[in-house]
């Protein structure tokens, strides 16, 4: 089977789309599929032009489309259809509601008659994480958009909030179907004497969409409550981490940003640390917590979205209100109570579990085989 998976971002560029688009890509052509990434040839901040037009990585054929223009995280290329029709898919997995791309390949679609999935990603963040602009653009597509939803095959949701969320904007329920991400087989000792009892890990984009501040301005009241406490930060800056760091000096916190981190450092990090943070008001899925969590790291989360699948509350997590002292009050009960955090932790590892690669990515391919038929 020839499949194009179409996508705003790619290798190597990290996030957690572009990790669920390399792995289903890899594993299918593994598999002995012809598998072909369709992306944009910029980086997140900055960086146009600055990849390979097209190049083999892992099997997978990239081809990184010359946007004709971008904004945030979106990007638009006239190039796409054309592109899609030299390729001559037997199915084209399209990744993120409301990209462009969505439109483009619902249209290209009739044209070719196409199989085609829509996977949506559960962009559905609050006003506060995004752009004005690039909010009241979502609520556009929503409103004007759901026909072209209607134009696929099938829509894959991240977790039953986001295929409800789906629903009503106006696609038939038949046509979904909820597929979680997935992680790394782990099968590290997990060992209480490791943990330091007072650190606190955010590893993620160091984004606004993030509500970082909630998180700094909590740990300056775990700082009063728990002596010794220690933020650690990690992942890729979006130009946030220079006032963030400021702030937690302002307020005593004892804080440092690590940079981006990769696979053997990320597993040191969620293996040694007591408790995972991680503030959004809402999560598409929050891959991170399921990495934390099969590390045994229960988390502190807040909000509602996919968060609260990755990490169910009283379960894998403790859930607090997005204020700064009701989150910090759940950071210091894990970082106090050596009972409770080694409980929760146990239940996330065990919840982590049923959600390895290895359950997950067979899924797929039934699907690709399903619709192929």
């Amino acid at each position: 089977m020839r499949i194009v998976h179409v996508a705003p971002f790619y290798y190597p560029v990290i996030g957690g789309v572009e990790g669920v688009v390399k792995r289903i890509a890899e594993h299918m052509a593994e598999r002995g599929h012809e598998v072909y990434v369709i992306t944009y040839n910029r980086l997140r901040r900055g960086g146009l032009d600055a990849l390979s037009r097209e190049e083999v990585v892992n099997g997978i054929h990239v081809i990184r489309l010359k946007p004709d223009f971008i904004w945030a995280h979106g990007s638009y290329s006239s190039e796409l259809p054309r592109v899609i029709k030299s390729i001559k898919p037997d199915l084209v997995h399209v990744h993120v509601w409301r990209h462009p791309h969505v439109f483009q390949i619902a249209k290209l679609k009739r044209v070719m008659r196409l199989k085609a999935i829509l996977h949506g990603h559960a962009p559905f963040h609050k006003i506060s994480q995004l752009r004005t602009i690039t909010w009241i653009y979502h609520r556009l597509a929503d409103l004007f958009g759901r026909g072209y939803l209607r134009m696929y095959d099938l829509y894959v949701a991240l977790t039953p909030y986001e295929a409800k969320r789906v629903t009503d904007i106006g696609l038939d329920g038949i046509k979904v179907i909820v597929v979680p991400n997935g992680i790394s087989e782990d099968d590290c000792i997990v060992d209480p004497a490791v943990k330091k009892e007072h650190q606190v890990l955010y590893l993620g984009r160091i984004s606004m969409s993030k509500n970082l501040d909630l998180l700094i301005k909590a740990m300056s009241y775990v700082a009063k409550d728990v002596s010794k406490v220690e933020l650690v930060l990690a992942g890729p800056d979006e130009g946030l981490v220079g006032d963030l760091l400021r702030y937690a000096k302002k307020k005593d916190v004892k804080a440092k940003y690590l940079g981006e981190v990769y696979e053997k450092q990320k597993h040191r990090l969620y293996l040694e640390s007591s408790v995972y943070a991680l503030p959004s008001l809402y999560e598409p899925f929050g891959i991170t917590l399921l990495e934390a969590g099969i590390h045994a790291t229960p988390s502190v989360i807040t909000g509602v979205g996919g968060q609260l699948y990755a990490a169910p509350p009283n379960k894998a997590s403790l859930w607090a209100k997005p204020n700064p002292k009701n989150y910090a009050k759940a950071i210091a009960m894990l970082l106090t109570d050596r009972k409770l955090r080694e409980k929760l932790g146990q239940q996330a590892r065990k919840w982590a579990k049923m959600h390895t690669w290895n359950r997950i990515l067979p899924k797929y391919e039934k699907l690709y085989e399903k619709l192929s038929l």
